[in-house]
């Protein structure tokens, strides 16, 4: 499709405008309990006792792809696991990758505190579940996950900047070493949530399918599971960037977590008028209780994303799933 030059000075104002409204929006958001920037080592780690119950165990079943120009009407959660996912799994455990760590990669909407952050500050201080004591069980298996500072997110990152060189000015991460590989490196996760789309929309598409693509084959190479999912705007105007993101998903047989399908039964899809982030109560961003669902769109998308974790976590190692 043909851009003008005055739609692509458009995109980049535009672009400017985001990165400035996403720090503007970072600083007003409810304060916490301050978290830790480095993962605590415990003395004893917590692994929840699971309870056996009348519901089934999800039997084994084949991954069959979904048709990726369909992919608003994907379901929110994945609904299997492949195989052979399943089997990298347990070899990147048996070589290292912890299974009670999950790694966040992508741009201003994937950082803390925002994103999942208020997990790990304790119930009825940062959340509030209600009707969703389930997904405690996740909760514990991945505590200091939710909290931590990922060194591959960042306010305006694009799926280039992640998979080809890092933005940070100390020796922790090495010279040459990309921001994902450095997170991985530093972090060990066994899952990891991959998310981009926003910021690449001012870039052309091909761009930003080969980095994704390259994010994911690096992803898998440490046998990590990755979760892609969908990015709630749509700057691009046609939803191109969430196809291209199912239809690698499909590829790689990999987990899809559908987040727009919660959000667009949001006003203006749970996002900032004229804006890419998601509106917010000052108080609280994790209170599922309340009236909050049907009015926030950080509410909806920390709910959203606890229930993927747990919802892959519970598939990958034959786990019954609750509450749905």
């Amino acid at each position: 499709m043909f851009v003008s030059a005055a739609n692509r000075k458009s995109r980049r104002e535009m672009h400017l405008r985001m990165t400035q409204i996403s720090e503007e929006t970072q600083a007003a958001l409810p304060t916490a309990t301050p978290l830790p920037t480095d993962t605590p080592t415990p003395t004893e780690t917590h692994v929840p006792q699971l309870i056996p119950t009348e519901e089934p165990t999800p039997e084994a079943a084949a991954f069959i792809p979904l048709d990726p120009q369909d992919w608003q009407n994907w379901p929110e959660l994945p609904e299997v696991i492949a195989p052979e996912i399943k089997t990298m799994y347990f070899e990147g455990i048996s070589e290292g990758n912890d299974p009670h760590r999950f790694s966040k990669i992508g741009d201003s909407n994937t950082m803390m505190p925002s994103f999942l952050g208020c997990f790990d500050t304790g119930v009825d201080v940062g959340y509030v579940l209600g009707s969703y004591a389930y997904l405690q069980e996740a909760i514990d298996n991945f505590q200091w996950s939710f909290s931590r500072n990922s060194r591959a997110a960042r306010n305006g990152a694009t799926a280039y900047d992640m998979d080809v060189y890092h933005w940070y000015e100390d020796d922790v991460c090495w010279p040459y070493e990309s921001a994902l590989s450095c997170e991985y490196r530093l972090f060990t996760p066994s899952i990891a949530f991959i998310g981009f789309g926003t910021n690449d929309a001012l870039l052309p598409i091909e761009r930003y399918e080969e980095h994704l693509r390259s994010l994911v084959e690096k992803t898998l190479s440490r046998k990590i599971v990755p979760i892609l999912y969908s990015k709630v705007d749509d700057l691009e105007g046609d939803g191109s960037f969430n196809e291209t993101a199912a239809r690698i998903a499909n590829e790689f047989h990999v987990p899809f977590w559908n987040l727009w399908r919660p959000m667009s039964l949001l006003p203006n899809n749970g996002l900032r008028e004229g804006d890419v982030h998601p509106t917010a109560n000052s108080v609280n961003l994790c209170n599922f209780a309340n009236d909050d669902l049907e009015n926030f769109g950080w509410t909806v998308r920390n709910l959203s994303a606890l229930k993927a974790i747990d919802r892959v976590w519970r598939l990958l190692n034959d786990l019954p799933y609750h509450g749905e």
